[in-house]
């Protein structure tokens, strides 16, 4: 694996966080997966070990991560297992509460996150509305000093043990320029958990449906400006398809290495099956493709850092690292051959998992229109 020249601290990351998932996660990935129960005894331990709420300001709690360094530890926890990864991050709406929020929101929320005081959600997709987010129908009326939130959220991430949700609700007019980020505590009357949802992967990490029935939150729960909440979300779009680039980059590591040492150990015909070109032209595509989109996400991370804003290279990155992905963990089934289709070995859980990335944080369509919108300026 290249260095690509990482400075001693990102190094330092790296290897905590790879340390930490073959210690605490790789023994427990399968049952949690399997179960469904969510990995409180694991998230404990990231907390205290600083893993969890990297991002967050040091003045808060946090450890300060810088763009690289979230990627780097990302990558190596998904090489272990990308579901413990969503299990064990609890900080959902955290960067534009540290970037938009008001010192009290910062000092109660982005404390309490990094730790562990409080479970975070991010309340954005609905029923209706994935990727189109400027089509949001939960509604905040103001009434007084308070917002009066009615309507639904799905697909959230800890929807079911979140102390609270950042909540995007529609404030104003149709469209982008009337949603506002409200910050809605889980223990308020007239929030209740709708649903669980039960998913291909990431079953370590729970889902929920949400509904929001005449909520009400003080106005000091507003992140940021009233109708500016979908702007607010735009800032951070290049940090999270990154991170996400990052995340299935992990499983494709997994993947491969997973294969490297089967295809060492197992025979067929009085040979390993390393000995086969046909096996070697897999592992070679295989390492190929991750090498390639290794260049891509630690490149537009870099960008990050630097302060540049890379819409091209991040949904670049997000697209080409969720596609081969899939692509690599299916070829590391193929060359597991029986086994793995079995839950005996990890490359199937991997497998299960790749699909999200493909749809998470703007689908492999949306990327594509993005890319091409920014190369023929549309």
């Amino acid at each position: 694996m290249v260095d690509f020249g990482f400075s001693e601290a990102e190094r330092a990351v790296r290897q905590t966080a790879r340390e930490f998932a073959e210690r605490e996660i790789a023994p427990v990935a399968d049952y949690h997966e399997r179960t469904g129960e969510w990995p409180r005894e694991v998230w404990e331990k990231a907390v205290d070990v600083g893993l969890v709420g990297g991002t967050i300001p040091e003045e808060y709690g946090g450890a300060g991560l810088s763009q690289v360094e979230t990627c780097l530890f990302m990558e190596e926890i998904c090489r272990v297992d990308a579901g413990m990864l969503a299990a064990i991050g609890t900080e959902f709406g955290t960067r534009m509460i540290r970037e938009y929020g008001s010192e009290e929101q910062k000092a109660r929320i982005l404390r309490g996150v990094a730790e562990g005081e409080l479970v975070g959600a991010l309340g954005n997709t609905e029923p209706n509305h994935g990727s189109n987010a400027a089509g949001i129908e939960t509604t905040a009326e103001k009434d007084g000093d308070e917002y009066v939130i009615d309507g639904t959220k799905t697909f959230i991430t800890h929807g079911t043990i979140a102390d609270y949700v950042l909540t995007m609700c529609r404030t104003g007019e149709a469209g982008h320029g009337g949603i506002s980020a409200i910050i809605v505590e889980t223990d308020r009357d007239g929030f209740e958990v709708e649903s669980e949802i039960h998913k291909l992967g990431w079953n370590a990490s729970e889902t929920a449906q949400l509904r929001y029935d005449g909520v009400r939150v003080p106005e000091e729960n507003l992140v940021g400006y009233e109708n500016a909440g979908f702007y607010q979300l735009m800032e951070f779009f290049e940090e999270e398809r990154v991170g996400i680039a990052a995340q299935a980059l992990g499983i494709a590591q997994g993947c491969l290495e997973e294969t490297v040492e089967y295809v060492s150990q197992r025979e067929q015909f009085d040979r390993e099956l390393r000995q086969f070109q046909a096996v070697q032209h897999t592992v070679a595509d295989m390492a190929t493709k991750v090498e390639l989109a290794r260049r891509l996400v630690y490149d537009a991370a870099q960008r990050v850092d630097d302060g540049e804003k890379p819409t091209k290279l991040a949904s670049m990155a997000k697209l080409y690292a969720s596609e081969i992905a899939e692509e690599v963990a299916s070829d590391a089934i193929q060359l597991h051959g029986g086994n793995g289709y079995t839950t005996d070995y990890p490359v199937q859980r991997h497998y299960r998992h790749t699909k999200i990335y493909q749809i998470g944080e703007g689908a492999s369509e949306i990327q594509r229109n993005i890319i091409a919108k920014e190369l023929l300026d549309l």
